[in-house]
């Protein structure tokens, strides 16, 4: 028989809002959103204080002052969840999220920094880090417990077994001029291309507190709020194209070869809010996540490899990375969605 005609004066929503024995909901949406990379974030105070550190064994070497920090850039998403509920109470989730930017030179994705004059070299302006793209990936399968209040709010404890990846690339620029009284006078170097993958991949096991709130037999508001701590590797691995002009006006073209590894740990919260809107199977909810992450690396390792003379270009980093470690990094991502879904219950009367 089927589900209108089963309960004897009951509406639709009526039957599928009664205190269900086994629910399995469906979800898939897009959204837009704002992101804080630290890729991009690290690399002024990075750079920074490299070049400062260069100055023992380089004296003389070209500082890098950043003076135009990267702004927050612009991001699609597109999310995706399979959720099973037991008597309103107990709730098993899959959910996946996906954070998509794709920049180009006129988008603000970079770091500029500012090199002044030296014994060896004249003062310049350069681009030293450029992000092409971005794509963050965290999948989460949470276990939750939530507990009536009162008649129209439930709290309870949920745990997330979070995985997390995240791949950018990235474009590294330089650019120096020697003075007459350098070594290799009036020399030009600067880079005219490449990039490099930086990857990461983490995991961790994340408390929470999630809560509902019914406002109506149609509408409901829900939070959680998790503790954020993921942890794994990261890697990066690429190629830096350098000219050098010399006074001559003769010129060669060289790759470098930026390369890259270690440790690295997130800590933060991750916030979820949404109002979802339900029509018997059906829903439509509309949210916000709110990732605020502070990034460090409990090892870093690499070189950039190659023949031109360090003290004629910026490089990522030498041997071991002391500045990146030497501090926290700040990365957030804030996404608005849109999430339409279906689903199906089960109980003494079937499959409705």
């Amino acid at each position: 028989m089927s589900w209108e005609r089963r309960e004897d004066n009951q509406t639709p929503m009526e039957i599928f809002n009664k205190v269900y024995e086994h629910r399995l909901m469906i979800r898939s949406g897009f959204g837009f959103g704002k992101l804080s990379p630290a890729i991009l974030n690290e690399t002024g105070p990075a750079w920074f204080q490299n070049s400062l550190f260069r100055q023992i064994t380089e004296p003389g070497a070209p500082l890098a002052i950043p003076y135009k920090p990267a702004k927050d850039l612009g991001v699609n998403s597109q999310f995706f969840d399979i959720r099973y509920g037991y008597k309103n109470k107990y709730e098993i989730q899959y959910a996946e999220d996906t954070t998509l930017g794709v920049y180009s030179r006129n988008l603000p994705a970079s770091n500029n920094f500012l090199s002044p004059r030296t014994d060896s070299y004249w003062a310049s302006s350069f681009e030293g880090n450029r992000l092409l793209r971005f794509e963050g990936v965290s999948q989460n399968l949470r276990f939750s417990y939530i507990h009536p209040i009162t008649k129209i709010l439930m709290v309870g404890p949920s745990i997330n077994f979070h995985r997390y990846t995240e791949r950018n690339n990235i474009s590294y620029g330089s650019y120096s001029t020697s003075r007459p009284e350098a070594t290799v006078p009036n020399k030009t170097t600067w880079s005219i291309g490449g990039d490099a993958n930086a990857e990461y991949s983490m995991k961790g096991i994340l408390p929470g507190i999630y809560s509902k709130l019914k406002l109506r037999d149609w509408w409901e508001i829900r939070a959680r709020l998790e503790l954020l701590d993921r942890k794994g590797n990261f890697s990066v691995l690429g190629s830096q194209i350098i000219q050098e002009v010399f006074n001559d006006n003769s010129s060669s073209l060289t790759a470098v070869i930026p390369a890259y590894g270690g440790r690295v740990r997130d800590k933060g919260t991750i916030l979820n809010l949404e109002t979802s809107f339900q029509y018997c199977r059906f829903s439509l909810d509309i949210g916000m996540i709110r990732q605020d992450v502070k990034r460090t690396y409990e090892s870093y390792l690499g070189d950039t490899v190659g023949s031109v003379p360090r003290s004629d270009y910026s490089a990522r980093s030498v041997y071991i990375g002391f500045s990146e470690m030497s501090t926290s990094i700040k990365h957030t991502v804030t996404e608005f969605y849109i999430m339409p879904g279906v689903s199906f219950y089960y109980d003494e009367d079937k499959i409705y």
